[in-house]
């Protein structure tokens, strides 16, 4: 049972209904909501942030992001791997060093926005 019917079952008093109709149809798919969750769920680890702003100015290797992060080649690269699942980062290959960066400019102004949000 979903949970509009869940409700629809349930007694409760709506207020403002045109608020509650223009507030359930800005909601984006379920799937969508769930990519974002993930999406933002990267974010909570201190050590993903570090790198992601140690990729700020242009691309590093796993063993410069290691000692620009101050963690271990090993956690670096899982971190590194948990990034390029919701595409924050992105890879390049150049003979036996791959190469990461910032997946886009997006990434970038997300990490800025929410500094500069907390900042205030």
């Amino acid at each position: 049972m979903g949970t509009a019917q869940k409700f629809a079952m349930q007694k409760i008093t709506v207020f403002h209904q045109k608020q509650v109709d223009e507030a359930a149809e800005m909601l984006p798919p379920q799937r969508e909501l769930n990519d974002l969750g993930e999406f933002f769920k990267v974010l909570t680890d201190p050590t993903r942030l570090k790198i992601l702003y140690a990729l700020g100015p242009g691309e590093l290797c796993v063993f410069d992001l290691s000692v620009s992060t101050g963690a271990s080649v090993s956690s670096v690269s899982h971190h590194l791997s948990k990034l390029k699942q919701v595409r924050m980062v992105k890879s390049r290959r150049d003979g036996r060093i791959i190469y990461y960066s910032l997946d886009d400019d997006h990434v970038h102004s997300i990490i800025h926005f929410a500094r500069d949000h907390l900042g205030e």
